[in-house]
């Protein structure tokens, strides 16, 4: 159904487009890449041989100074040391913005499935979740900031960010409360000194519709206070029945050099999700008669008035003071609000085969505001000691998150049964709920100092050290109607809880490093045992021993790593005592130390040649689970994502082809509800999905692209224990311009 006549996108979208071809028609003239900070000097150099340089001289400086900038020394999402990815001892990847662009990614679950490791998994519409090693990523950070809510941030949109790192392992150093899985550090954009501008308009598949701007402008004359703007609007329909979603993000920051040593970054970004008819549940994957269902992909158990918004909105200033000498001290605060509602629908039943009854529909709603104030304080430089140079940071920080649910009216007795699957158009009759004035309001702290260092033992060995103590504590406070206090549950803290980092690096040669690392970290538990005393913290670890190199003139990036990821004293039921035996009800836990995961990995990254990239990575994962560790996704022992584009040559250099796959071995899904046999178990096979990726380069100003995700449009599940088809083919073309 077209939306020309009821969204502003759409019409925006036409406008832009009408203007971007009048524009296209006008003389080239040099582009600024605003986040590339050496861009200028990069023409400059192309030009400096003569007047008559070309633009493809332009972009063999600015290819490297791309690759040059991808080694710069960049503060480390695992360490904050200035360390380059070679000297990082832990398995990362990293995406900066060109790629973002040149393939379309544009939000953080298109990001992590090209990450080599990671395995994304869908609940559902509004619940993608993401796992490396075996374990949960929770930890996501914004300039090195843990930003992570389940509740009101998800699904990021990437025109905010230059760069997203992602550290696979513990992080513990810097964060404390973890899951050994996986760090993603999401760098923003930062005003540059020089104007730059940017328009894009993206179209695609299930009239898919996004517009975004970046305007870049100094305030002063000479730059040392500048301002930037960042802007993206989308709406679409989703493949599946009466699900459409609007989504709207914006970000203004304005940066000034106070003095010669300080700067002062402030900042509000701001992200609202308004999904339409959002899947919640699962598609049966069996008939009633034991048969397989067969639904198909758009198959929807949501009626129109579903609803599951997320709005996040987060104020932020950075404080940056050189001390002298090289050593610096940042101050970064953060203050987040946001608030999430959702009325949704799910399907209980197995479908009858031949009259499509059987399946009844049952509901949900919620509400719940959140607030998050965090700080981040540390010092970094440089200490000569035993006649070397070595680095050091020295740091604290802390985050106060309240959660704030108001009670609602129930609507569990609220039910509909779908007379037929086959022919039903959505049409329900909605709950009813209110508030009722009661409302729960949760509140977390977390805090911690921390230190490490990076030591030159020798000129080709280096080794690296650090520690947090970490304070933890949350707790959970109920009102009634009246406003009155009522009980207070969930009160648990942790102290004085320390999270060590163990690594070191050796360069075999100039071109080849060898690494090893020890990280940890904790998560806390209020589960009780059989004595009613609290479990003491589930703790995490990750070994890994690797190679790291550089080759073709450092261009292009390898690593090969071995790794065990631990998981000890996880909560699981004890079963030598009754159910609700606890002084409060409770049930009792004990903790095990069953889940453990080894396996490698291998990953590529860089150009191959002048106009050739590669990203492509391996990993070999095997998983070994306690069997009451149940976490409802399938994850498969082998791996690949890979993408790789070429820009071609001579009359046709203006066009970039590019191709991915993404592929994984054969899962296995355990204890699956089945209808006539109570459970069983499933599988399904090895596949792979091709994605294509093309751009076209107008003039200096203006290019076309063109993705195709899932170009063979191949039907697969994206969860055996908690079914849910992926995604099939999309198609979206762009038109983007600079200035």
């Amino acid at each position: 159904m077209s939306r020309s006549s009821r969204t502003p996108v759409a019409a925006a979208v036409a406008f832009l487009l009408s203007a971007g071809a009048a524009v296209a028609q006008s003389t080239p003239v040099p582009a600024h890449d605003a986040d590339a900070p050496d861009a200028q000097a990069a023409e400059a150099a192309a030009e400096s041989s003569g007047e008559g340089a070309t633009r493809a001289d332009r972009r063999r400086a600015l290819d490297r100074v791309t690759i040059s900038a991808a080694r710069k020394k960049l503060e480390g999402a695992s360490t904050r040391l200035p360390l380059t990815a070679r000297e990082t001892p832990q398995s990362m990847s990293s995406l900066d913005a060109s790629r973002l662009e040149n393939e379309t990614l544009i939000s953080i679950n298109d990001v992590m499935q090209n990450i080599t490791g990671v395995n994304v998994s869908f609940y559902d519409t509004q619940r993608p979740l993401y796992f490396a090693r075996g374990f949960q990523i929770t930890d996501f950070q914004i300039d090195g900031v843990p930003t992570y809510s389940g509740g009101t941030q998800q699904e990021y949109d990437t025109v905010f960010y230059s760069r997203i790192d992602v550290v696979r392992g513990a992080n513990g150093l810097t964060t404390g409360a973890g899951i050994p899985s996986a760090t993603v550090n999401m760098i923003r954009k930062r005003p540059e000194k020089v104007f730059s501008a940017y328009g894009g308009l993206v179209m695609g598949s299930n009239d898919f519709h996004r517009v975004e701007a970046d305007l870049n402008t100094p305030i002063t004359r000479d730059g040392r206070v500048r301002a930037r703007l960042i802007a993206s609007a989308q709406e679409k329909d989703g493949y599946r029945d009466r699900h459409s979603e609007t989504k709207t993000a914006f970000m203004a920051t304005v940066e000034a050099d106070l003095t010669d040593s300080t700067t002062l970054t402030l900042g509000y970004q701001d992200q609202n999700n308004v999904p339409k008819g959002p899947i919640w549940g699962t598609i049966p994957r069996f008939a009633s008669d034991g048969s397989l269902a067969g639904l198909p992909r758009e198959t929807s158990f949501s009626p129109p008035w579903t609803r599951w918004s997320r709005h996040n909105g987060t104020a932020y200033a950075q404080l940056e003071q050189k001390l002298g000498g090289d050593w610096t001290l940042k101050a970064i605060a953060n203050h987040s609000e946001g608030n999430t509602f959702s009325l949704r629908t799910y399907a209980s039943g197995y479908p009858d085969p031949k009259t499509g009854a059987g399946l009844k529909l049952l509901a949900a709603v919620g509400k719940s505001w959140e607030k998050r104030d965090s700080l981040d304080l540390y010092a970094s430089g440089t200490l000569d000691l035993f006649g070397r140079r070595h680095d050091l940071v020295i740091g604290a920080n802390g985050v106060k998150t309240t959660t704030t649910t108001p009670t609602l009216t129930s609507v569990a007795s609220w039910s509909y049964n779908i007379p037929d699957i086959r022919t039903w158009d959505g049409n329900a009759p909605a709950p009813t709920f209110s508030a009722t004035g009661a409302k729960r309001v949760a509140e977390t702290e977390q805090s911690g100092v921390f230190a490490m260092g990076r030591w030159k033992l020798l000129e080709p060995l280096s080794l690296i050290t650090g520690a947090r103590l970490s304070y933890w504590k949350t707790g959970t406070d109920a009102f009634n109607a009246a406003g009155n206090f009522t009980a207070r549950t969930g009160a648990y803290k942790v102290t004085d809880e320390v999270s060590p980092y163990f690594g070191v690096v050796y360069d075999l040669t100039e071109a080849v490093s060898f690494y090893a690392s020890y990280t940890d970290l904790f998560k806390p538990q209020n589960y009780k045992d059989k004595n009613d005393n609290l479990l003491a913290p589930v703790r995490g670890s990750n070994t890994e021993f690797g190679l790291k190199g550089e080759f073709l003139d450092k261009r292009l990036a390898v690593s090969a790593a071995v790794f065990e990821a631990k998981q000890d004293n996880y909560a699981v039921r004890d079963s030598s005592v009754p159910e609700g035996t606890l002084p409060d009800g409770g049930s009792a836990y004990i903790g095990v130390n069953g889940t453990k995961t080894k396996g490698f990995e291998v990953d590529v990254a860089g150009q191959l040649a002048p106009g050739w990239t590669l990203n492509a990575g391996y990993a070999n994962t095997r998983i070994t689970r306690n069997a009451l560790d149940l976490i409802y996704a399938n994850l498969p022992r082998h791996t690949v994502q890979l993408s790789t584009s070429y820009r071609l040559r001579g009359a046709w250099e203006r066009l970039t082809v590019g191709a991915g796959v993404n592929a994984q071995s054969s899962v296995a899904g355990y204890g699956i509800p089945h209808p006539t046999l109570g459970t069983v178990t499933v599988t399904q096979g090895s596949y792979v999905l091709l994605n294509l990726h093309a751009n076209y380069q107008l003039n200096d100003h203006f290019s076309l692209g063109l993705s195709v995700r899932n170009a063979l449009d191949k039907t697969y599940w994206a969860n055996l224990d908690y079914p849910n088809y992926g995604d099939p083919r999309s198609v979206m073309l762009s038109v983007r311009g600079r200035f």
